[in-house]
């Protein structure tokens, strides 16, 4: 059976990795799921290469979840960059347990349709990025 569609976590410190740690108790252990943490004192090039490595390495062809824990911050902006220069990607800022428990019993789906499931799930605590940057882009090349 596939592992369904890739899940990458991105956070300062160790929230990423507990956050897979308490879901796994919950659901049992998942597979194309990768962490990349970025401490205090993670060179940021060295961060950007990890994210894109992992994204690499996970990526099957049919797109790649990343879920990042907070807007502005080095996760949300490298996993941006990325999502900026890919088109396979769905970025959500601000996930929880809920969201991660959520993603996790429905990644047999394709990835449109776990964006849209999130999204409507979860309006209240997280984001779709892309959809952000989309509008952002839009408005920085009107005249």
């Amino acid at each position: 059976m596939p592992a369904g569609i890739p899940v990458i976590l991105v956070s300062h410190g160790p929230f990423a990795q507990g956050a897979l740690t308490c879901a796994e108790m919950l659901v049992g252990k998942q597979t194309h799921v990768a962490v990349v943490s970025i401490q205090e004192d993670t060179p940021i090039d060295n961060a950007r290469t990890s994210l894109r490595e992992t994204y690499q390495s996970l990526n099957q062809g049919n797109g790649v979840l990343i879920l990042v824990d907070m807007m502005g911050g080095s996760p949300c902006n490298l996993a941006s960059e990325l999502l900026l220069t890919q088109d396979d990607i769905f970025l959500f800022c601000g996930f929880n347990i809920p969201t991660l428990l959520e993603i996790f019993n429905n990644r047999d789906l394709p990835l449109n349709e776990i964006a849209t499931l999130v999204e409507e799930m979860f309006p209240d605590s997280g984001f779709n990025v892309g959809n952000l940057l989309k509008v952002e882009r839009e408005s920085s090349t009107e005249l």
